[in-house]
């Protein structure tokens, strides 16, 4: 890794989209620069996973490391810094604490964050009856009670989604309404669905794993519903470095792509993954990193000849 040597291809971001991105450029033999710790990805910091095609069950971590051990056949290198600044001049120059690397093209991979309450039982019952990912945990929870904490189509959509699965989905709202006028009809004719607005989440109890959630009703008085388990809806765009970079942002800070290309509206930066909004699944993030880096490897090899 030299800090002189123009890349052609930089990932930011090691997560399952950005891994993806990189075996597709490795494989196309362009010179490809990975930024981001792959352990610190929501994947491998997720527990079971059984929804990625080929592995009825594995863990996040087992798949990051088979992840990474296929990366390994490639000449990809990977850098752990983190990126502070990029500047925009004849090539991209990626700042770290470690130096400057010039790169031709981008692919920005940066993923999300969970939108955590932090509230009493939050973390200490993670992967023990909390999770934030009703598509990924969903089915563990088949015919029980759960909590929905969240507003807006997310929330919506993922009460819906687990109301197919569960005998009940209490939703708590902070806000007056639901904030998703296109389901909210639909919400309203499912019977095993109760939306509680204008409610405050205190805490989240059980013994071994969690039992009940604790809230503030819009009167004022606290109420301790039991349920077997409460989903966190919402998550939080990585999209520091799009602003950065000047890209354009959807309303909720994801970045703004055309799809199936993966093109952002600077020329020579494309985005993959949770970062560009949509379900947060590793099997969207793989199919959006290969995209992402056919149409970076088209663009360097144009912009070379």
């Amino acid at each position: 890794m030299t800090m002189t040597e123009v890349y052609d291809v930089a990932i930011i971001g090691a997560g399952p989209a950005g891994m993806t991105a990189g075996l597709y450029c490795g494989r196309a033999n362009i010179s490809t620069i990975i930024f981001g710790n792959i352990f610190d990805s929501q994947l491998a910091k997720a527990g079971d996973v059984e929804n990625y095609p080929g592995f009825e069950s594995i863990t996040g971590i087992d798949l990051v490391e088979k992840f990474n051990k296929h990366l390994g056949k490639y000449n990809v290198i990977q850098a752990p810094a983190f990126i502070n600044r990029i500047r925009i001049e004849e090539t991209f120059t990626l700042v770290t604490d470690s130096g400057e690397f010039r790169t031709r093209s981008i692919i920005l991979a940066t993923g999300s964050r969970h939108n955590q309450l932090n509230i009493p039982g939050e973390k200490e019952y993670t992967y023990k009856g909390v999770s934030y990912c009703a598509v990924c945990d969903g089915s563990f929870y088949k015919g029980k009670t759960i909590a929905l904490i969240g507003c807006g189509d997310q929330a919506a959509k993922s009460s819906i989604y687990l109301a197919g699965l569960c005998k009940g989905v209490i939703v708590l709202c902070s806000q007056p309404d639901l904030e998703s006028p296109s389901y909210t009809d639909q919400i309203a004719a499912m019977p095993n669905i109760k939306v509680n607005l204008n409610t405050k989440v205190l805490s989240i109890e059980g013994g071994d794993f969690v039992e009940r959630v604790k809230y503030i009703k819009k009167d004022g008085s606290e109420e301790s519903v039991r349920i077997d388990g409460v989903f966190i809806e919402g998550g939080i765009p990585n999209s520091l470095l799009a602003t950065e970079l000047g890209l354009s942002l959807e309303s909720k800070g994801n970045v703004a792509v055309n799809r199936p290309d993966m093109t952002t509206s600077v020329e020579g930066v494309f985005a993959a993954g949770d970062v560009t909004g949509g379900i947060h699944q590793i099997s969207k993030a793989v199919g959006e990193g290969a995209c992402a880096a056919v149409s970076a490897a088209l663009y360097v090899k144009k912009k070379k000849r």
